[in-house]
């Protein structure tokens, strides 16, 4: 489904990542770095949540139509 190279970030995220990762080390606001990481977290948590939903959706997508190629009806 994914290829190797699909785990990598393209250049633009990279340069992005860099530009991040320079403004976290040379910030000395514990509150500020606390109310992002807390923000960061409730982003991946929500992109964890969506993907696994996308997912889902389209495993039952793929079973219906192989259902409905197989002319087999199930109760919904």
């Amino acid at each position: 489904m994914l290829n190797p190279e699909d785990f990598e970030l393209p250049l633009e995220k990279q340069l992005r990542m860099r530009v991040i990762s320079q403004e976290v080390d040379e910030c000395n606001d514990i509150d500020a770095l606390r109310e992002n990481l807390k923000t960061c977290a409730e982003s991946l948590m929500r992109f964890q949540h969506l993907c696994a939903r996308m997912a889902e959706q389209q495993l039952k997508g793929f079973m219906n139509e192989f259902l409905d190629t197989m002319d087999i009806e199930i109760d919904k």
